[in-house]
């Protein structure tokens, strides 16, 4: 279902783009989309489209059980720098954590759902598909991850029982959806069909995610809606920040729910601990001069914590 392909490369893509707008959705058949580089693999999604994923791994061999693995989830802001045309060069902050899983023995994966669709930042509007929307968004990039966990367990240097997801924003929600306990239960049909298809995680961070879900599942609480609420299958660690519009549905409605169905469960731990860090900005994990004290304070506490969270969970 998930086989890797080959052909068409982005550049020659990005042409018809130009010359003809953002076409539907932006995405191309499996078997159209080539890797640039030796640091990029094609992948293929549950949806029958080509994704481009960017890969990192530990230097030496591998142990011999294998790597861990993370699958990493950019952004809005995309995986590459660039505007209306992606270079091959990473974004910093996903350069860095890249770096930073590397050198304690992670395997990485990094799909890179806007190139693949033949634009580069979510910002620019005029490069964006028309018919991708936020809701569309959420649903294909869901696929691309469980894709990329599929990679990871189809190469024989990695730990498939070991598998952790990380994602930053938009890359953030898609994490939450992928750990959702139940995905035959998401309002969107074609989400019902990865139950059983996305490889198992061991557990997730989620930065500054928008936690409404584009209304795959209950958006309020109330007891006619519980079989709608949300709880992932795995510890999520959601670190968010007080200045940020988005932690409002994290902090009132997702966390409130995971509760509910925790109790039920009779599960004593936090299966969704989110950590509010007081006069921080929505993505200050993202590196640039003259960050406020606050956005440092956080990603500071925020990277050592999550790599701490993955210790603990590999």
């Amino acid at each position: 279902m998930f086989d890797r392909v080959a052909a068409l490369t982005l550049p020659m893509f990005s042409l018809l783009v130009a010359a003809c707008g953002p076409p539907g959705d932006g995405a191309v058949p499996c078997g159209q989309l080539e890797p640039r580089n030796d640091d990029e693999v094609a992948l293929c999604n549950g949806l029958d489209q080509a994704v481009i994923a960017r890969v990192a791994l530990p230097e030496g061999d591998p142990p011999a059980d294998g790597w861990p693995g993370v699958v990493m989830m950019h952004g809005s802001g995309g995986l590459f720098l660039g505007g209306e045309t992606c270079t091959e060069t990473l974004q910093d902050q996903f350069r860095i954590w890249s770096d930073m899983l590397t050198a304690r023995g992670y395997a990485v994966v990094m799909p890179a759902s806007f190139y693949s669709r033949g634009f580069c930042d979510w910002d620019e509007k005029q490069t964006v598909p028309r018919k991708l929307d936020e809701h569309e968004r959420l649903v294909v990039r869901t696929f691309d991850g469980g894709a990329a966990a599929q990679w990871l367990c189809e190469d024989p240097r990695v730990d498939c029982s070991r598998l952790a997801a990380l994602g930053f924003s938009n890359g953030a929600s898609t994490t939450l959806m992928m750990l959702h306990e139940d995905l035959g239960a998401m309002d969107d049909p074609r989400l019902r069909t990865l139950v059983g298809e996305i490889p198992a995680f061991v557990g997730g961070v989620a930065y500054y995610p928008g936690c409404g879900l584009q209304g795959e599942l209950a958006n309020r609480l109330g007891e006619s809606e519980i079989d709608q609420y949300y709880y992932p299958y795995v510890p999520v660690w959601v670190p968010h920040a007080e200045k940020d519009k988005l932690v409002d549905t994290c902090e009132e409605l997702r966390d409130p729910q995971v509760d509910v169905i925790a109790d039920q469960k009779g599960v004593s731990d936090d299966m969704f601990e989110i950590e509010v860090y007081p006069d921080a900005e929505h993505g200050f994990d993202v590196w640039f001069t003259g960050d406020p004290q606050a956005n440092l304070d956080a990603r500071t506490d925020a990277q050592a914590r999550t790599l701490a969270k993955l210790d603990e969970w590999f």
